[in-house]
């Protein structure tokens, strides 16, 4: 520590780093208290912000922690025995609860049953702590309770400098920018700090945390994204679905004139067209979630007249999810859900394609997440000569494939069943 001798008021850095850990720690406490009363998105975007916030406050306490234990400060006030101890020790509790709340919480992310990726303000990932599932709950109970101690020292801290301020002992100027101590305004900046500590605290009781989300849409209703690039032609598909149809003609001439016949309604290949779009809808604690992809592509043979050589293949980039949110967008790519390191793909091919109603549907296989089960797909064409237009949709059930592990499998909160929409336009290839 610094013997240099003690000077009238605290360093500008001193100054700044008070006021703006004050803010903060009043933000802070008024958003958590929010977080009861928080439901569906809006609960897991207060969530990141109070991260984001705690990571903050821990940086800046310990840069301020360094300030007071390394330059020089001003000497405190006389007075009795029995005051300056409680005035130290309420400063000192004061670091423990700047430093300790977000370490607290930090080691409550790191050994949550489910490890939700904090994003700093959504800019960079924030890194887990390398513990283990038993520090959860004594650090549940620690921040829990140093929230409740922040209230008391901060009513002690106030109340201790406005002793001060009422025996005309300048304490409050010291912590003031040079210019306001000059002008002989500290009664109206301490007014000026208090107010503006309320209205930290109300601006996160108001901070926007999204749009409330559009009721759920009918099954019918197109949820998508585009559609990058077109996929290629799939002629192997072509020559395969012609050589089933020779090898399955019969030897008798009026078998082979059908066959001639099913030979000119051969399922033929479509391109699809860009701006197409594909997407899902969940339902989160009772609140819709509307996700796109934004890469995929579609390997199509189809003909109204030759259903059984038509076939539909479909593959995701799953690292193209979108749900206007950054943050839950990395969630869904991690481990608890996509886990685009292990599975980046997922892929439907149908294996039989009927009709039904005025549209058709087809039944065939999804492998999503390591797992494939049997998914039937139904969907309607509006075909103008050369051209289509197709939307439909399917019903998923997450679990089934295993996305949403841990605490994400409960389907309280997260729903089970996942609606998938697409729409997009296909041109028929000669």
């Amino acid at each position: 520590m610094s013997t240099r001798p003690s000077p009238a008021r605290y360093s500008g850095a001193a100054i700044f780093l008070h006021w703006t850990i004050a803010l903060l720690l009043a933000f802070q406490l008024s958003l958590g208290w929010r977080l009861e009363t928080l439901h569906g998105v809006p609960q897991f975007l207060a969530f990141q912000l109070h991260k984001s916030v705690g990571i903050s406050i821990l940086l800046l306490s310990l840069a301020r922690l360094a300030i007071r234990l390394w330059t020089p400060r001003p000497a405190p006030f006389p007075q009795p025995r029995p005051l300056s101890f409680l005035a130290e020790a309420v400063h000192w509790g004061l670091y423990v609860v700047m430093i300790g709340g977000p370490i607290s919480g930090w080691i409550l992310v790191s050994t949550a049953k489910v490890k939700v990726q904090t994003m700093y303000f959504g800019l960079f990932p924030w890194p887990h702590l390398p513990l283990g599932s038993g520090w959860n709950e004594p650090a549940e109970a620690a921040h829990s309770l140093i929230g409740w101690l922040l209230v008391g020292l901060v009513v002690l801290h106030v109340a201790g400098a406005l002793k001060h301020h009422i025996a005309r002992e300048d304490l409050i100027g010291r912590m003031m920018p040079r210019a306001i101590r000059s002008s002989g305004a500290i009664g109206v900046a301490a007014f000026v700090a208090i107010a503006a500590l309320f209205g930290a605290m109300t601006l996160a009781k108001i901070w926007p945390l999204g749009s409330t989300p559009a009721p759920a849409a009918p099954m019918n209703e197109i949820e998508t994204v585009s559609n990058d690039a077109a996929p290629p032609l799939n002629t192997a598909a072509v020559n395969e679905a012609a050589a089933a149809i020779n090898e399955a003609a019969p030897v008798n001439s009026a078998a082979n004139e059908a066959v001639t016949e099913k030979t000119k309604a051969t399922a033929v290949p479509w391109r699809v067209g860009a701006g197409g779009k594909l997407g899902f809808k969940a339902d989160y604690s009772g609140a819709a979630v509307d996700g796109t992809f934004k890469r995929w592509d579609a390997d199509i043979l189809f003909s109204p007249d030759d259903l059984p050589g038509s076939k539909v293949s479909v593959t995701v980039d799953l690292a193209s999810v979108d749900t206007s949110d950054g943050e839950r967008d990395d969630q869904l790519k991690s481990s608890s859900f996509f886990d685009i390191a292990a599975h980046p793909k997922a892929v439907f091919r149908s294996s039989k394609i009927t009709q039904h109603g005025t549209g058709y549907r087809a039944a065939g296989t999804l492998s999503l997440h390591g797992v494939s089960k049997p998914v039937t797909l139904d969907f309607t064409l509006d075909i103008r000569g050369d051209e289509t237009t197709a939307t439909g949709s399917a019903q998923l059930s997450r679990t089934a494939f295993g996305v949403g592990t841990g605490e994400w499998s409960d389907t309280e909160a997260i729903k089970d069943g996942v609606t998938i929409n697409f729409s997009f336009k296909a041109k028929r290839q000669k």
